[in-house]
């Protein structure tokens, strides 16, 4: 098993694969507790008071983007990091695909991929969770749509403050910048809902 883990942290180490994983994890969590977000205030303000039809839309949701996160990353990485094997198999006048690079190229796609595609519903369950509380009616539903939202504002700071850690810069503004997106998220849907 060491063995294993030492290869793919190999494969990763080549394929220069951790800091485009933690992008695209990063940017699709981002995306998907936005979404989360929308379907929330979208149930409240549409009066929908089932707390299992808000996690099955929200689930839905992130399966899907989860799925595409998955499918959409592993085809373009792989894509892109093909195209430069076989430009450095030109140069070099040798077939690469049995190599320790050819090797990297496969698996820092697909692991990758896998990073971009659990995103979403990594972060739909955490904002979903106090619907799932309220649908074994634990807490009432009202009290589910004000713990998501606050779940979700407290997500979005936190992806925030990362990119603040990852660029060194000031990890706390980083925060609140994303967390204001989320906010205007909520803000643009009571405000439609407002003039329909």
């Amino acid at each position: 098993m060491r063995t294993l883990r030492g290869r793919v942290r190999l494969y990763m180490r080549i394929g220069g694969a951790p800091e485009i994983a933690r992008r695209y994890f990063v940017t699709n969590a981002f995306d998907a507790t936005l979404t989360a977000l929308g379907i929330i205030i979208g149930a409240y303000v549409g009066g929908i008071l089932e707390p299992r039809v808000v996690v099955h839309a929200g689930i839905g949701g992130a399966l899907a983007m989860g799925l595409s996160g998955f499918v959409g990353t592993y085809i373009t990485e792989r894509a892109e990091r093909v195209r430069r094997l076989r430009e450095l198999e030109r140069i070099m006048l040798v077939e690469l695909n049995d190599s320790l690079i050819g090797k990297a190229v496969i698996y820092s796609s697909a692991l990758i991929a896998i990073a971009s595609g659990s995103a979403p519903p990594l972060s739909a369950i955490i904002t979903l969770s106090p619907f799932i509380i309220a649908s074994q009616g634990l807490i009432p539903v009202h009290t589910a749509f004000i713990m998501a939202i606050a779940l979700n504002l407290g997500l979005l700071f936190a992806l925030g403050s990362l990119l603040g850690r990852i660029s060194r810069e000031n990890y706390l503004l980083y925060g609140v910048l994303t967390m204001a997106s989320g906010m205007l998220v909520a803000i643009v849907g009571l405000l439609l809902q407002m003039g329909l």
